[in-house]
């Protein structure tokens, strides 16, 4: 809504919609705590809100550190991202997520089964947010099913993950 509020339905096995149940919901339900987000984004299972004081917030499915908050317990209302982290932007794959910091820092946590799609070099899951490696400087961050892209402020299209089909 217009004042922040984020407002939900549809399936909820794993809390992803993030009104404190894992009941499904057939019309819209809002996102339970006084939160008042900028941006939403959500995965298969999770979802992230992005509030204008740059701290990111989380729920839903955590199976593989997902939502960031250190543990990998399902959570069916929104926590707080852990660390001092300011960002201005997010993402989310199927199983991971990512947070863009004001000079262009990519951070990523969750699932990095499939060929580094954390961008942080290994293909170790991370139940926290690790900075992506490269000393790269991004203007816009994007994630799908196993890969990630990110472009630069020249035009540059970076990519990383699996890339099966050609997909980097």
């Amino acid at each position: 809504k217009a004042d922040g509020k984020a407002w939900t339905w549809g399936r909820n096995y794993e809390g992803q919609l993030g009104d404190n149940t894992v009941a499904l919901r057939s019309s819209p339900v809002p996102v339970v705590g006084n939160h008042s987000f900028i941006k939403i984004c959500a995965g298969y299972y999770h979802s992230l809100g992005l509030k204008s004081n740059g701290e990111v917030w989380s729920w839903g499915k955590n199976t593989e550190g997902q939502l960031g908050d250190d543990t990998i317990i399902n959570k069916s209302s929104p926590i707080l991202v852990i660390g001092s982290h300011s960002f201005v932007d997010i993402a989310v794959g199927d199983d991971y997520s990512f947070a863009l910091k004001a000079d262009g820092k990519a951070w990523a946590w969750g699932d990095a089964s499939y060929y580094g799609k954390l961008g942080d070099g290994t293909d170790t899951n991370k139940s926290s947010p690790v900075p992506v490696i490269g000393n790269h400087s991004f203007i816009k961050i994007t994630s799908n099913n196993r890969h990630s892209l990110a472009l630069k402020a020249n035009g540059e299209a970076w990519a990383w993950g699996y890339n099966g089909q050609g997909r980097l």
